[in-house]
């Protein structure tokens, strides 16, 4: 049933908080919570399938004549007043109660929009602690009776890091032959146990430990929890702590401009969490902000500063508790996942937090950040080797254009040395001064040469796949009838594209400026139908098409590709294959 609120009046206050109704089969109530009385009033006497819309009730009937396992149905229920209707999820089951030898069903009732309302609180709730567990510099313990589990962790960035998970008297038995353990903590370690394993109401001690990861116990406050009577849970105050405390879980340990974890605190928990990760996959990443200078150059350092926090707000927010985020200085941060195990997952979460990036600010600004990913254990198990490929994987979305993330993988990016992200580094910064001198060379040689320069000349027709990371290009003359040269390993022969250059629902897609940009041919299947089918058969996944006029009528046109796969171009791309495209098709118009 579709849900609609309209008429799901609410000012009355009436809501259907959790409503426990028990029917006869003929779905007569014969005792209701408070609640469901309350809303129908007068109309209780009514089978409360009368109460329902006509599909719901008859799918309700149907089921309580041999009722194996409970039914459930988001649905409405009236009370046939002005008050109108409510949004609910009803469950029918079977229940313990009788009257007169007859079973009697029990029905639940939840009120949708209040249940959102609450479930929007009790999330904003959450949060709202697990922030002030942040800033306190406590620890927390919880004790289960049942498995003989003792936990004590601590919260950084929201996020809940553990720092004893085992058997208590496991963690006790590491104590009995401690030298350095005094006879005082001894007792100490004692009454604690004894109050832990006789579940005390409430008690608070005096109580420090120390072991190898530092002192973490210190003036302990517990008792047992109302809401699971087989747990005991409690504070430790650290106030009298020693300072060998891990440094990640110390206030030392924040970033002063955006409360995220220091360079220094981020690298201890991930090289921490690795060595307790096991085969549970992780991920380690890494994020710049797309050329920061020139946004600090070009609005000021103010505005520089709000990129930056909002950037480091919204890693926190879509991270949350899957992950510790830290910025490593500047623009950049790093973020290590171990609650995502899928890569589908991973990149649900980077595209949610680039796209919250770039809609925050005028589009005009084009604020976008690259994206550096690897996997534990598939791509090491060592934290420097995870951390140098996610910045190989970095370099490699800069290197494409930027606004881009990148996974690692060897296969496909190379092998990962010790001294490869320098080079790396270095010939980024080369390629792109390459790039331009190639791209000024070449526009000069098809204007000195002609055409011919390229079409005539297969190593320079390789040189342009390679320097733009294309599958194939094509060009045409003639108004698109001749294919002047084919470059690559196309699934097909060109097609005649002459009809095409006729068509002004094609033309229009090109803009003002003769150029179609398009990252996935399937967006063709609407726009123009005959040329998906084309690209379709030629197995052409992304494509920048470039047109030259004659006379004002379109004669040349240039086909930049990929294959089998959709393509992010980068403005540098499409600016430089643009000028190339629109200048070899200059030369063929004026042959």
């Amino acid at each position: 049933m579709k849900i609609t609120r309209n008429g799901d009046n609410r000012k009355t206050g009436k809501q259907l908080l959790d409503c426990k109704i028990y029917v006869r089969k003929n779905f007569g109530v014969v005792i209701a919570s408070r609640w469901y009385y309350d809303f129908v009033s007068e109309n209780s006497y009514l089978p409360l399938c009368d109460l329902l819309p006509e599909e719901d009730a008859k799918i309700l009937k149907e089921a309580i004549v041999q009722l194996d396992e409970p039914v459930e149905l988001c649905t409405q229920i009236t009370n046939r007043r002005q008050e109108g209707f409510r949004n609910v999820y009803l469950r029918l089951e079977n229940s313990d109660r009788t009257e007169d030898g007859q079973p009697l069903y029990l029905i639940t009732l939840l009120d949708i929009v209040d249940m959102e309302q609450r479930l929007e609180y009790v999330e904003h709730t959450i949060a709202k602690y697990r922030h002030f567990m942040t800033l306190k510099r406590e620890y927390y313990f919880e004790y289960t009776l049942s498995d003989n589990k003792f936990v004590v962790y601590k919260y950084v960035n929201t996020k809940s890091i553990t720092v004893v998970k085992q058997d208590l008297d496991e963690f006790i038995k590491k104590y009995e032959n401690d030298p350095s353990f005094t006879k005082e903590q001894d007792e100490q370690l004692n009454a604690f146990v004894a109050h832990l394993k006789n579940r005390s109401h409430f008690f608070e001690m005096n109580f420090t430990c120390t072991n190898e990861d530092g002192t973490f116990l210190c003036g302990a406050q517990g008792g047992t929890f109302s809401g699971d009577p087989d747990m005991v849970s409690g504070i430790f105050n650290p106030e009298q702590a020693v300072s060998n405390e891990v440094y990640y879980l110390t206030t030392a340990a924040r970033d002063a401009g955006t409360g995220l974890l220091n360079k220094k605190a981020a690298t201890e928990y991930a090289i921490d969490r690795l060595k307790l990760a096991g085969e549970t996959p992780c991920w380690i990443i890494i994020m710049d902000i797309d050329d920061f200078k020139n946004i600090n150059d070009s609005f000021g350092h103010l505005f520089g500063d709000q990129v930056i926090r909002f950037a480091a707000d919204t890693l926190q927010a879509v991270v949350g508790t899957r992950g510790v985020v830290g910025r490593f200085g500047g623009d950049e941060f790093f973020v290590m996942l171990d609650q995502i195990n899928t890569r589908e997952d991973l990149k649900t979460l980077i595209k949610t937090v680039v796209k919250k990036i770039a809609y925050e600010y005028d589009p005009k600004l084009r604020i976008t950040a690259s994206i550096g990913v690897s996997q534990y254990p598939t791509d090491g198990t060592d934290f420097g080797e995870l951390f140098g490929k996610a910045d190989k994987a970095l370099y490699i979305a800069k290197e494409k254009g930027k606004n881009r993330h990148i996974i690692y993988e060897e296969d496909k990016h190379g092998a990962y040395t010790n001294d490869s992200i320098q080079n790396q580094a270095v010939a980024y910064a080369v390629s792109k001064e390459k790039r331009r001198k190639a791209l000024v060379e070449m526009v000069r040689n098809i204007y000195t040469l002609g055409a011919g320069y390229v079409t005539e000349h297969p190593e320079v027709q390789k040189d342009i796949r390679d320097m733009f990371d294309l599958d194939g290009f094509t060009v045409y003359g003639d108004y698109g009838r001749t294919v002047l040269c084919r470059s690559g390993n196309y699934a097909c022969e060109a097609p005649d594209t002459g009809g095409e250059l006729t068509e002004e629902s094609y033309l229009a897609l090109f803009g003002k400026e003769d150029v179609l940009v398009q990252t996935s041919t399937t967006k063709f299947k609407t726009q123009h139908p005959g040329t998906y089918q084309s690209t379709k058969k030629q197995e052409v996944g992304a494509t920048l098409r470039c047109i030259a006029r004659k006379e004002g009528v379109p004669f040349a046109m240039i086909h930049f590709d990929v294959f089998n796969r959709n393509r992010k171009w980068s403005d540098v791309d499409i600016e430089m294959l643009s000028v190339i495209g629109c200048s070899l098709g200059s030369q063929i118009c004026a042959l």
